[in-house]
Parts: C-alpha cells; sequence; structure tokens
C-alpha cells in the first residue's frame, strides 16, 4: 500500500513538472520571438538612421523581404520617415497578435516607436510561422490593429 502512494506522488509530481515545462517552453519560444522581432526592427531603423541600409539574410526574412527591402528603398522610406517623426530615437514591445491567413499564421509584433519629433509611432514587424520578417511597417500609432 505505501508502496502504491509513493508511486501515484512521484506520478502526481511527474505530471505537474511536465505541464509547467511546456508552459515555460511556449513562453519561452514567446520571448525569443519577441526579442528577435525587436532585434530587426532596431537593426533596419539604427542602419538606417546612420545613412546606411540592413541587409536582410535568408535565415531572418523571406525572399520577398529581401528583394523589397532593398537599399533604395530602405533610404527613400527613411527619409520620409524622418520627414514625418524625425531620427529613430528607440521602440518598446507593445503587444503581440497571432494572425491566421490563407492556412499560414503571422505574428504580428507591434512596438512603440520612439522619435525625435514624435513617440506615437508603431513600428510593426510580421514574422511567418518559420520566424521569418515577412512584414515591416512604421506609422503613425493607432491603439487599435
Amino acid at each position: 500500500m505505501k508502496t502504491v502512494i509513493q508511486f501515484i506522488c512521484i506520478l502526481l509530481i511527474s505530471a505537474t513538472t511536465s505541464c509547467q515545462s511546456k508552459t515555460d517552453k511556449k513562453k519561452t519560444s514567446e520571448v525569443n520571438r519577441i526579442e528577435l522581432a525587436e532585434n530587426l526592427s532596431r537593426k533596419l531603423l539604427e542602419a538606417q538612421k546612420s545613412g546606411s541600409y540592413y541587409k536582410l539574410s535568408e535565415s531572418e526574412a523571406t525572399p520577398t523581404m529581401i528583394n523589397g527591402l532593398n537599399e533604395d528603398l530602405q533610404k527613400n522610406a527613411y527619409s520620409q520617415i524622418k520627414s514625418m517623426f524625425g531620427d529613430f530615437e528607440d521602440l518598446k514591445f507593445e503587444a503581440l497578435k497571432i494572425y491566421p491567413k490563407n492556412g499560414t499564421s503571422y505574428d504580428i509584433f507591434r512596438f512603440k516607436g520612439t522619435f525625435e519629433k514624435s513617440n506615437e509611432v508603431e513600428i510593426r514587424a510580421v514574422l511567418d510561422k518559420e520566424g521569418k520578417l515577412s512584414g515591416f511597417f512604421v506609422k503613425p500609432w493607432n491603439d487599435k490593429l
């Protein structure tokens, strides 16, 4: 009887810890994806601020984004961003929205940007299910997505 009770206790403890680790892994994965989106956003804007551009790699972005966010586009876009908001200073994570579309899901990361002329700027990075950048936007902040 004592052995059965010990076995049940061990089984319960094992089940409890395995449930916690799955939750912790999911939370860790989410934190890692937030950091990834934040780092990519920061690299793009810091490079543009310095008058350069950030060359996206195949491990960081989809082919469409790599081709679309070329040197000319980044420099022209930052010129418009600077005229509207001033120079980029910083960004802070605000929200994550998982958005299913056409059978695939995208994670939409919303950051509140601090710029020279405005603190009401949204920096939005969209990652696909593989964690690759598939969208990047800088626009006036709107509380609704």
